[in-house]
């Protein structure tokens, strides 16, 4: 059976970054390390430590990729208002791309050669805020007969990290770490001057892709909220609850059946939860829970929608604008 993966499933909250910050958080989180300004016999003089000989670059296999529409399971052809004003793993992807083409660009003009590891290797779980596939608990009972609860472990072997000096790290982000709450780097390099938030800033500014993904996120949280006080949800997760009890599981709501079995980092997926998983969905299925509660909150939505109509297209606008000039980037 598949090991247990870091990468768990689950909804994005409220407030989610914007992709300035979550290209910062993932550099960090890819290992892009740190190395000191002296005492580095390995570190060539733009401040990069070269990978290791005969490194090959992860292959991105778009396949992969999360869907915004999931075409599997009980939420097959799901939609909701508000994903057309979010941003997409596709869109965040190409914003990316361009962006560390121009951070590269920007470095070089520091004297600094930097070789970002490639994006779109390792895909989240759920393609935008909503997370269709797995936003009411889980619903693909072919997943569920594999990973029970969880997702497919991440089988792509990445390229090593490169190592930043600390003074290319301070020109990439105009901090002093690779961590967006790092204290402030000086504000010029070798007398020249370091653009607001480095080179990564500046690349994103040109992009325009400074985007506040707030109201699309809060109003996503909100729907999904005030649809479990539906009578119609909350008599279809009764229904539901009533029929996992029957299968010998007694649980409240599709959110706390992850629980219903002890799970241990590391270990292989129990046949205990793939059991408990197969019973969620056919029980979801029985009940036509997924249907019903898509039905309430596409409900919510379109009243949201309706009454942050402005706000939300220039969202929307920002959004189509800042993936168009990151392409136009990336033609060079």
């Amino acid at each position: 059976m598949p090991r247990r993966t870091s990468r768990e499933p689950g909804r994005l909250r409220p407030g989610t970054p914007g992709p300035l910050a979550r290209s910062l958080a993932a550099l960090a989180g890819a290992g892009l390390a740190l190395t000191a300004l002296t005492g580095c016999g390995d570190t060539d003089p733009a401040g990069q430590v070269p990978p290791r000989a005969g490194a090959a670059a992860a292959e991105v296999d778009e396949s992969k990729w999360p869907k915004v529409t999931p075409d599997t399971g009980l939420a097959r052809g799901l939609v909701l208002p508000l994903q057309q004003y979010m941003q997409t793993y596709q869109d965040s992807v190409v914003i990316e791309r361009a962006a560390r083409s121009l951070q590269t660009q920007c470095m070089a003009d520091f004297g600094f050669t930097v070789a970002f590891p490639p994006v779109g290797t390792n895909p989240p779980p759920n393609a935008d805020d909503a997370n269709m596939s797995r936003r009411y608990g889980i619903t693909d009972r072919a997943m569920a007969e594999k990973y029970g609860f969880g997702i497919p472990p991440d089988t792509v072997e990445h390229p090593p990290p490169p190592k930043l000096t600390a003074a290319a790290v301070a020109v990439l982000t105009g901090r002093k770490g690779l961590d967006p709450r790092a204290e402030p780097a000086p504000a010029t390099y070798q007398g020249k001057k370091i653009p607001k938030d480095g080179c990564q800033g500046a690349s994103f500014d040109r992009i325009g892709a400074r985007i506040d993904f707030a109201l699309s996120s809060r109003l996503d949280h909100d729907s999904l909220v005030k649809s479990q006080e539906t009578p119609e949800v909350q008599a279809g997760i009764k229904a539901w609850s009533g029929c996992m009890k029957k299968k010998g599981y007694a649980v409240a709501d599709p959110y706390a059946a992850i629980d219903l079995i002890p799970r241990v980092e590391g270990a292989e997926t129990s046949g205990k939860e793939i059991s408990a998983a197969v019973a969620d969905i056919d029980c979801k299925k029985e009940t036509d829970l997924v249907r019903v509660w898509h039905t309430a909150e596409a409900a919510i939505q379109t009243q949201q929608v309706e009454q942050n109509q402005l706000a939300l297209q220039q969202l929307k606008e920002k959004n189509a604008a800042a993936v168009k000039a990151a392409e136009a980037a990336l033609r060079g």
